[in-house]
């Protein structure tokens, strides 16, 4: 091939363009007033409130159910539920002694936990 020659390739036959769908054309969503969106999710907040305080019922009997077991076994293990936080701790005890040997989640992570909680206000608007 000398350098004046190009090896061209005839054109591809293109497809005719599709004419795109417009948004009037598509489907349209029901619309929904502010009302009407913030009493639904008014019920849903309700509804998640709801199971919140259904698990936290079922974890305070879990924890009953832990303690009596671990009870019946000579160990130094106690399980809470942190009131500010809400929190599951596991309590390590020297049975001698008395003394905390290790707690989990620790009492920095409680407290910034329970610090959190207080700025939920600050941070988050109650309107949804």
């Amino acid at each position: 091939m000398a350098i004046n020659e190009v090896n061209v390739k005839p054109p591809m036959p293109q497809e005719p363009l599709q004419k795109p769908v417009v948004a009037a054309e598509a489907s349209v969503a029901p619309k929904i007033s502010v009302q009407e969106f913030s009493r639904a999710s008014a019920e849903h907040k309700t509804e998640l409130m709801d199971q919140i305080s259904t698990n936290l019922d079922n974890l305070g009997a879990a924890v009953k159910v832990l303690n009596e077991a671990v009870a019946k076994v000579p160990t130094s293990l106690n399980f809470s539920i942190d009131e500010s936080s809400k929190r599951f701790v596991v309590q390590v005890t020297d049975t001698e002694t008395g003394e905390v040997i290790r707690k989990v989640p620790g009492d920095a992570i409680l407290r910034m936990a329970k610090q959190l909680e207080t700025l939920k206000g600050v941070l988050f608007d109650d309107v949804f």
